[in-house]
This record gives structure tokens, C-alpha cells and sequence, in this order.
């Protein structure tokens, strides 16, 4: 049996995307903060291993990794999903608003990649999907942190594609627009809805296709892509 690696799995597109991977008979690691989402979503899943872990938390991820390594799985690939999304103009942002942005988006990913990587290196495959936003690429006002972090997850995909490639480890990056999660504030999707070019906002599982599809290996000469999973948000 195959394992997957979720961070952030506890909600939204990351709690959709185990489903998708336990659907197609994958062990799931689920990670996250909070415990009781956590096992909503292990019971959903069925075969899944549950860690709670703070990301911002070198130890925590540290322990994760250890955790998962131990188990005798065979972990092939990483889902960074885990992320908060904040909304607020520039001249009032903080100093530790831009370092939280960065510890969970970044950081925390980049560990928990760095604890696993060489296990992919060993085995010569491995496949990662960073989980970044259209954001990213097309920044609007007030979301300044959000959105330069972001962007820096689709640089780091790119630049990690190559290094992995010469393993058999391919890196990819799914740009999502927006999506109807817990991430965002209430009444704020409803006021987004018009703005699409589709007419709506998207779906948690719609993105946790995307993110399946460029993970297994249905995309298997697939490394270093960015794709946009924004009902052509993108385009505007």
C-alpha cells in the first residue's frame, strides 16, 4: 500500500484531498492543529495515521517526520497544504503577521519536505504537490503577506522540480483561486461568488482532484507545473 502526506488535513481542500487519496486505497498521514478535526477526518478516511502538529514548530515537525518514517509505510508523496489567509492592508500589518505567514506557508513545509526527502532520494521517486494560490501570481491589494508567500511556494516548487528530477522525485504546484473553506471569513464567499468568470466559487474536491491528478501517476512526466484551479480568475 501507498501513503500520502497531508498537512493541514483537518478541513477544506486539505481534509478533501484525504478523501480522494483514501478513496484510491492510500494510508493517509493526516497532520494538523487540531485534534478533534483531525479525527473527523481520520474516520472519514479509514486507513489513516492521525499527528498532531504545529508546523511553525521545528520539534513538532521533527517528531512528525520521525513518526511517519517509523511506521514502515511507503511514503511517496507529500500534499503542503496547511496555510491561514490573512486580509489587511499593508501599513497595518505586523512584524510577527509576515513571520506567522512565513513559518506556515513556508517553512513549515520546506521541514517537513526536508525530514522526508531523503527517503525519496533512497527509494529514487517520491512525488510533492505544494499547494499555493492564484494569489501568488496575480496579487490583489491587502493581501500582501498572503499573496509573497505564495508566490515564493511556486518559485520554491520550480527550483526544487529540478533538483528532485536527476531522483525520480517529481515537484509540482497546484495555484487554487477561491474556494469555499473555513480559511475565509463569513459572508466573504457570497461577495467573491460574481467575480468569477464561471460564475462561482470552487469546491474543495474539485481542488483535491487537481492536486491527486498532479501527484500520482496520472502525471507522471509532469514535474516543475503550476496549475491554476481557479474557475479563470486568473485571466482577469
Amino acid at each position: 500500500m501507498k501513503s500520502v502526506v497531508i498537512t493541514g488535513a483537518g478541513s477544506g481542500i486539505g481534509r478533501a484531498t484525504a478523501l480522494a487519496f483514501a478513496r484510491q486505497n492510500y494510508h493517509v498521514f493526516l497532520l494538523g492543529r487540531d485534534s478533534r478535526k483531525l479525527r473527523i477526518t481520520h474516520l472519514e478516511c479509514g486507513d489513516a495515521t492521525s499527528i498532531v502538529c504545529d508546523l511553525t514548530r521545528a520539534e513538532e515537525v521533527a517528531n512528525a517526520a520521525r513518526q511517519i518514517l517509523s511506521t514502515n509505510k511507503n511514503v511517496e508523496i507529500i500534499i503542503n497544504n496547511a496555510g491561514t489567509f490573512t486580509y489587511k492592508p499593508f501599513e497595518q500589518q505586523t512584524d510577527e503577521e509576515w513571520t506567522a505567514q512565513f513559518q506556515i506557508h513556508i517553512l513549515g513545509a520546506v521541514r517537513l519536505t526536508k525530514a522526508l526527502w531523503p527517503s525519496f532520494v533512497q527509494n529514487k521517486k517520491g512525488s510533492i504537490v505544494n499547494v499555493s494560490s492564484t494569489l501568488g501570481i496575480r496579487p490583489t491589494a491587502g493581501t500582501g503577506a498572503y499573496s509573497a508567500m505564495k508566490a515564493a511556494q511556486v518559485s520554491w516548487t520550480q527550483s526544487l522540480a529540478l533538483e528532485g528530477a536527476p531522483h525520480g522525485i517529481r515537484v509540482n504546484c497546484v495555484a487554487a483561486g477561491i474556494v469555499d473553506t473555513p480559511i475565509h471569513p463569513p459572508g466573504a464567499i457570497l461577495q467573491m461568488q460574481n467575480a468569477q468568470p464561471l460564475g462561482r466559487v470552487g469546491r474543495p474536491d474539485e481542488i483535491a482532484q487537481s492536486i491527486y491528478f498532479l501527484a500520482s501517476e496520472h502525471s507522471a512526466w509532469t514535474t516543475g507545473a503550476i496549475l491554476h484551479v481557479d474557475g479563470g480568475i486568473n485571466l482577469l
